[in-house]
């Protein structure tokens, strides 16, 4: 009688890609070090901005779409909103608060 062998699951390891797509529809794929249970989606957004900006010599536009991936899975996508960039909105918005009282 033959022996069965169980399906197992690929485990993730190394470091994942980010794929981000831009505005303008063009497309960058960045390894990012860090932890598959741990994705640093800021280091992966400035990783694909510098790779976008090197290969157009232009700014990069805003993100349409984006995810992390290793070996043909995609484990974590973001949207165009989750990719927004809150840090601009925020400092206008400390400066007129000024000094507490």
């Amino acid at each position: 009688m033959p022996k069965t062998k169980k399906k197992q699951e690929a485990k993730l390891f190394g470091s994942p890609t980010f794929v981000a797509t831009f505005a303008d529809g063009e497309v960058t794929r960045m390894t990012v070090f860090t932890a598959p249970d741990d994705l640093d989606v800021e280091r992966g957004k400035k990783l694909a901005r510098y790779a976008y900006e090197s290969r157009t010599g232009k700014s990069a536009p805003a993100f349409t779409k984006a995810h992390f991936e290793q070996a043909g899975v995609v484990f974590r996508a973001y949207s165009a909103v989750e990719l927004e960039d809150e840090q601009e909105d925020a400092e206008p918005l400390a400066e007129e608060r000024g000094a507490p009282q």
